[in-house]
């Protein structure tokens, strides 16, 4: 399909706020980003979650337009927003040092993005509002017959694409003018709204004066927790502060999306805590749509609506914490967002599954008889028993360790280390019955990755 035949049928109130598709970002030869899609609902807390170099901040960076992507859309209510710089996209991105102008006080940290607000004029003639509406008509039908165009030499260059006889160097420089006439296609799609915005700065609009200014800075620092604070000096402010100054000044500015880039990672855990509330409380209270990047899983599950799991550039799954964590899709999601036993498992028929040299039951029906998995329980769902006859595993205590409101035990099986996680005390060097629920047992098809090293993370 066209793009332009695509862009009939967009309606701003059934489309996502983000949607990224087919997303890649190549970088000194390398994909940094390879064929990211993730949709975005208005109003959810979405995390980016992923080791160091996973490609995180590189997605974040895309949606604030600070990278430019080598192909693919990113897309904002349905149009395309790649070409535009990050001023002119509804976004407000607070980065892990906070950026705050040294030499400005409080106060006027949050007045700095609040100078470039404009508010409707009163009064205006209706003429104007008329002269408007022609001139978007105009607008559109003049940005539908660029996109006809570019539809038909990209067209023309996608088929040299994919003849199989174009050889590998023409294929790659055809590929190149396509990556940058949708660059141009991206500039057309938003041209009227480009010139909207500018006529509306123009006739209809005024900047914000200072008595409105003092009163928005005013409610937004009552908001979050700075009252009080308004003359002090930026440099003297503790982290927690600091991160209320940055939070202040991206939210009074009333962005559609909040970005965080890892905002929390400089404070020490007590506040970090605190701080972890607060954004979601300031997030649910105002509905707006955060995307948070961190490297903390329980950040992720604690504070998210969704989660994507990135890894080497591409999205590995992404979705509402509890399945994240309970139905991971492979090893790799799995150990990366919670403790995990991990068993080398053969699926028997439906209900059946063999590992430990043995057969047990199971929920699963959806693999083939004979197929090798892997079989994940989590440390919690193991149960200690007192029934050895009908105990699932047998094994030693060979560590335990006291986590508050829990023990975590490490379990000698056959020469295996299993996980346990109970309220219970046991004594070491104990021989102890391990059984579980049908449930408790999730199997995975094989990880092609699995023998890479999976980065530990608060763990």
């Amino acid at each position: 399909m066209e793009r332009n035949q695509q862009r009939k049928i967009i309606n701003k109130d059934e489309q996502p706020i983000i949607d990224l598709v087919n997303v890649v970002k190549e970088f000194d030869g390398r994909n940094v980003l390879d064929d990211v899609n993730m949709r975005i609902q208005k109003g959810e807390f979405i995390t980016l979650l992923g080791p160091s170099g996973s490609g995180k901040t590189t997605i974040l960076r895309i949606i604030g337009g600070f990278e430019w992507v080598t192909r693919g859309e990113v897309k904002f209510y349905g149009k395309d927003i790649k070409d535009l710089s990050p001023h002119k996209r509804d976004v407000s991105t607070i980065f892990q040092d906070y950026a705050l102008f040294p030499h400005l006080n409080v106060e006027n940290n949050i007045k700095y993005g609040l100078r470039l607000k404009r508010i409707p004029k009163l009064g205006i003639p209706k003429s104007f509002q008329n002269k408007l509406i022609s001139n978007k008509a105009k607008w559109t039908k003049i940005a539908n017959l660029e996109m006809k165009k570019l539809d038909k030499t990209m067209a023309q260059y996608q088929k040299l694409i994919n003849n199989p006889k174009t050889i590998e160097k023409k294929r790659e420089k055809y590929q190149s003018l396509v990556d940058d006439m949708d660059f141009k296609y991206s500039y057309w799609e938003n041209y009227c709204d480009l010139k909207t915005e500018q006529y509306e700065k123009k006739y209809l609009t005024r900047p914000i004066s200072n008595i409105e200014m003092d009163k928005e800075v005013k409610d937004i620092m009552k908001l979050v927790g700075l009252e009080g604070n308004e003359k002090k000096n930026v440099n003297y402010l503790s982290g927690g502060m600091k991160q209320r100054v940055a939070l202040a000044r991206s939210l009074v500015i009333e962005p559609e999306i909040l970005l965080l880039d890892e905002p929390l990672s400089a404070l020490d855990a007590k506040i970090r805590e605190k701080m972890q509330h607060f954004l979601r409380d300031i997030q649910q209270k105002l509905k707006l749509t955060f995307i948070f990047v961190t490297h903390d899983r329980n950040e992720a599950l604690q504070l998210s609506d969704r989660i994507a799991v990135i890894r080497d550039g591409r999205v590995e799954q992404f979705d509402v914490p509890k399945k994240l964590y309970d139905y991971p899709i492979n090893k790799w999601v799995a150990n990366f967002i919670g403790d995990s036993n991990f068993f080398d498992a053969k699926f028997i028929s439906k209900g059946k599954v063999q590992f430990m040299n043995k057969i047990f039951s199971t929920i699963h029906e959806e693999f083939e008889p004979e197929e090798k998995l892997d079989a994940l329980i989590r440390p919690e769902d193991i149960k200690i028993v007192k029934n050895k006859i009908k105990a699932k595993l047998i094994g030693t205590i060979t560590k335990s360790t006291y986590g508050g409101s829990y023990y975590n035990y490490k379990i000698n099986v056959k020469d295996k280390t299993i996980l346990v996680e109970t309220p219970d005390k046991y004594d070491v060097d104990k021989e102890v019955y391990l059984d579980w629920e049908l449930d408790a047992i999730h199997l995975m098809k094989k990880d092609p990755k699995e023998n890479e090293v999976i980065e530990n993370v608060n763990v």
